[in-house]
């Protein structure tokens, strides 16, 4: 692996091959991801596959994942819900985790020099000592975070090698599932292929308090959609730690599906992170993580987003927000704001065909589930979501939601806290809708 961090990219695959050849499952699994991706070698599916499959036989949780991922999207296979969950449940015993480095950034490091990419750094010499590099691939010593790359850019030749993106809908997991809702994520029996999810989690602010456990919401919620609801992954856009500027782009993308799909789209928009009110106003907004929670201009208006997404055609728009526009934190303490007291935001009706589902309601607070590891909100969210399969009407959702959230942030946190739902008037049937049909 180190040779091809130091731009050596032919010459380590030629050597990652051989260690496969030798049964080395770690080299099984990267020559996989070379095939898959593209990179240095042509894309092949089939050839990714076996590799796969044989990494995954004898026991790489990194390929189990990546199996169960060709049995869900029918790659070179036909699609085989049962299979996919097979794999899938393999990975969950495994701990749930990747465990390998991820090619793709070493890979992208290596392209930097790219007068090595076809060169042999070990003159007159076929022999290889990756194997005696301490980076070189032993499933049994790795440990570090792993990203798996999708839809890539198609390989350029040696001489112009492109950098390949990491999306963020894969799983980047460096730690040991959180809760009982992180684990054995239930996988749904077909594709939602008109069915797209926009999920923004923002834990990591730059000038006011964190929001504890956002990025788990985000990931875990993301992954629901992917394996229980069967969205497609491509999708799905899973945003961390977004910007304002970040956010309309997402939005933008959300709108522009809405229109290309002439009101077929089903939408679903979650959020997890900082809200803030305007204390003339009484309006809402999200805080950005690049937002100042004393100024409601660096935010995006939640009566924007729901202009913006009542105005296009959809079949439906849900929304979802673990998140408080009193001007209160995760823990209760207030953001710095003019009062510094909570201020209860006024609840705006969604115009379209939108139904929204807060965390708290008025001036009340998200609070965390901190043994969980989770927004309480989501936390009861994901837990309805993986009992059922995702076969619940949003009508029975919300209703276990709003009771469970009231009883446990009670006993829990010694706060109120009331899920509420807002419906525009074209949603006078929400509660039957369904995530998954």
């Amino acid at each position: 692996m180190e040779h091809i961090r130091q731009g050596y990219v032919q010459y380590g695959f030629e050597e990652l091959k051989k260690m496969a050849a030798t049964n080395n499952i770690a080299a099984q699994y990267y020559v996989a991801v070379c095939y898959e991706l593209g990179i240095v070698a042509e894309k092949s599916p089939t050839q990714a596959f076996k590799m796969y499959r044989k990494a995954a036989e004898r026991g790489l949780p990194d390929a189990m994942f990546h199996l169960a991922e060709f049995y869900r999207n029918g790659v070179v296979v036909s699609q085989d819900a049962t299979r996919t969950e097979q794999w899938l449940q393999r990975y969950e015993q495994k701990g749930g985790q990747l465990t390998l480095p991820d090619l793709v950034p070493i890979y992208n490091e290596g392209i930097k020099a790219p007068a090595n990419f076809a060169a042999n750094p070990i003159s007159g010499s076929g022999a290889s000592n990756l194997a005696q590099n301490s980076d070189s691939p032993d499933a049994s010593s790795q440990t570090a975070n792993h990203t798996t790359a999708s839809h890539p850019q198609p390989a350029k030749t040696a001489s112009s090698p492109a950098p390949i993106a990491i999306p963020t809908s894969q799983p980047t997991t460096s730690q040991s599932p959180r809760s009982d809702v992180d684990t054995n994520i239930p996988v749904g029996k077909q594709k939602q292929t008109n069915t797209f999810a926009l999920i923004i989690a923002n834990e990591n602010y730059q000038d006011v308090a964190k929001v504890p456990n956002a990025l788990n919401d985000g990931k875990t919620f993301a992954k629901y959609c992917e394996r229980t609801l069967g969205l497609p992954t491509s999708n799905i856009k899973y945003v961390q730690d977004a910007t304002l500027n970040g956010i309309k782009r997402q939005l933008n993308w959300l709108k522009q599906v809405m229109e290309a799909y002439k009101g077929e789209a089903s939408i679903i928009f979650y959020y997890a992170g900082h809200g803030i009110p305007d204390e003339k106003s009484r309006s809402a907004y999200l805080l950005p993580v690049d937002g100042y929670s004393t100024d409601v201009t660096s935010g995006y208006s939640l009566d924007n987003i729901y202009a913006e997404l009542g105005s296009k055609p959809s079949k439906s728009v849900i929304v979802l927000l673990d998140a408080c526009f009193s001007g209160a934190q995760r823990d209760g303490n207030m953001l710095a704001s003019a009062r510094g007291v909570a201020i209860k935001a006024k609840q705006t009706v969604p115009t379209g065909n939108i139904v929204v589902l807060s965390a708290a309601q008025g001036d009340e607070t998200a609070y965390p589930y901190k043994e969980k590891e989770h927004g309480m909100f989501t936390y009861y969210l994901l837990k309805k979501m993986k009992e059922t399969k995702g076969q619940v009407t949003l009508g029975d959702l919300a209703d276990y939601v709003i009771s469970e959230v009231k009883k446990q942030s009670i006993v829990i946190n010694g706060k109120m806290q009331t899920p509420v739902v807002s419906t525009s008037t074209n949603a006078a049937d929400w509660k039957n809708w369904r995530f998954a049909e």
